[in-house]
């Protein structure tokens, strides 16, 4: 078992942060940075959430699943290219190259392998220049599937977890701000500072983790599917090439494929 110099830093400074923010809230520390007219940011409690949220995943998870979380998080207004007309263009495309490859099988695998060599068409057609056989090819192409699939729902369970923790930390913020509350309740100044940090670090808690991370993780789960079912149809249609269907045959096959997916 090896411990990740880059995770045990990360989370060393997402910690400290943390730790920063709460002494804020509870007046032990002072800060001067943020101009009066975005005075409605509260950076107490922005750093114990953030703070909080990027310990526990740094400490969860390996450095480079958490950097791609974070990067999948920015596309929070994407959505799936993958929609009925990219599914019948694939479906010609499939047919398309059953006709290519029925004419010269080796010259068109070879240069279909070349052509789509950065997408998952292009690694099957690479295992089909090799000569593998056809239950070969299903099982490298599922097992190609499933490893995709699996690595891009990690990077969506960090996300899903950092919409999780989130309100947890807003949470740990509002403890914060009532123990400065009660230790200063003679003080009306220290008594409003303590009542905003509290109801602040809490608001940011819930629209962090239910505006942002949440719905992002919900999303990349949806996305994640698309292209799961996307690949499974390219490998059943290229199956189908392999096993000399007919262009008509192979059609009604993938057609098939994609009502059934429909109506699930």
């Amino acid at each position: 078992m090896r411990s990740n110099i880059l995770n045990i830093l990360c989370f060393l400074i997402s910690l400290v942060i943390m730790i920063w923010g709460a002494l804020l809230v509870t007046g032990v520390s002072s800060y001067n940075i943020i101009p009066e007219s975005i005075n409605f940011l509260n950076v107490p409690s922005l750093a114990i959430v953030f703070g909080g949220i990027f310990a526990s995943v740094f400490i969860s998870y390996e450095f480079r699943s958490v950097v791609s979380a974070l990067r999948d998080s920015l596309r929070l207004f994407s959505y799936s290219s993958i929609n009925d007309e990219q599914l019948a263009d694939d479906v010609d495309t499939v047919i398309q190259w059953q006709k290519e490859i029925k004419k010269d099988r080796m010259g068109t695998i070879n240069e279909l392998s070349q052509e789509y060599e950065n997408e998952f068409a292009g690694y099957l057609f690479s295992i089909l220049d090799t000569n593998y056989s056809t239950q070969e090819l299903r099982e490298l192409g599922e097992a190609n599937i499933q490893e995709s699939y699996h690595r891009q729902k990690k990077i969506n369970d960090i996300i899903a977890s950092m919409g999780k923790s989130a309100p947890v930390f807003g949470m740990l913020g509002t403890l914060f701000g009532l123990i400065v509350i009660l230790s200063g309740f003679d003080e009306i100044e220290t008594l409003l500072s303590g009542l905003a940090a509290a109801l602040m670090t809490t608001l940011y808690g819930i629209i962090i983790g239910n505006f942002i991370f949440n719905p992002m993780s919900r999303k990349m789960n949806d996305i994640a599917s698309s292209r799961f079912f996307r690949e499974k149809l390219i490998l059943e249609g290229i199956l189908l090439i392999e096993q000399e269907k007919t262009a008509l045959q192979i059609y009604d096959k993938l057609q098939a494929h994609i009502k059934r997916n429909k109506l699930l």
